[in-house]
């Protein structure tokens, strides 16, 4: 069977992000993965450099060149991990079971961290693997934590992601014939 460019998508099957450790024209790392747990959306919202082209003071054509991509997601579970990228702040574990405790701070110094983020989705039918949502280079420029009854909580955050140093790649969408994991 050839691989389809276009099927059916169901939901988010999983999203994890990855710190950015160093982009520079000659290397691009990430950490290790961070799991999102709990996700409930990604939406995206291209940003274009626009400029009109003008001959005989008409305009004769538009210029227009993809220059970051607004990000937006929430989900269901607050992650002290995630929350560590996405903010900036400081974690710390002390204590042993049944004593433990894990504290996440922010202070005025906190800064948020370069991530990237990496969604699969899976496809409506068995027959195809799946689809992987990737965006290189992305930091958050705001996170709310909305506490719920229920013990759960909404963490929802929204962002930029920006061409990297290392390759210029900002996202891309990977059709998998036979589904593939989030390493």
């Amino acid at each position: 069977m050839t691989l389809p460019k276009e099927s059916g998508l169901l939901g988010l099957d999983d999203v994890k992000i990855f710190e950015v450790t160093a982009d520079t024209s000659g290397s691009l790392t990430y950490g290790s993965a961070v799991d999102v747990p709990g996700m409930q959306n990604i939406d995206l919202a291209p940003n274009y450099i626009q400029k009109p082209l003008m001959q005989d003071e008409e305009v004769d054509g538009y210029y227009q060149k993809l220059q970051s991509i607004y990000w937006s997601f929430s989900n269901a579970k607050v992650s002290l991990d995630v929350l560590n990228i996405l903010e900036g702040g400081t974690l710390s574990s002390t204590g042993t079971t049944p004593n433990q405790k894990h504290t996440f701070t922010l202070s005025d110094t906190s800064e948020p961290k370069y991530f990237k983020l990496q969604g699969k989705i899976n496809y409506s039918t068995e027959e195809i693997g799946d689809f992987h949502l990737v965006l290189y280079k992305c930091k958050s420029l705001s996170v709310q934590v909305g506490y719920r009854v229920k013990n759960y909580a909404i963490v929802s955050a929204s962002g930029i992601a920006i061409p990297t140093i290392n390759n210029k790649k900002i996202r891309d969408y990977v059709v998998n014939e036979t589904a593939v994991a989030i390493s």
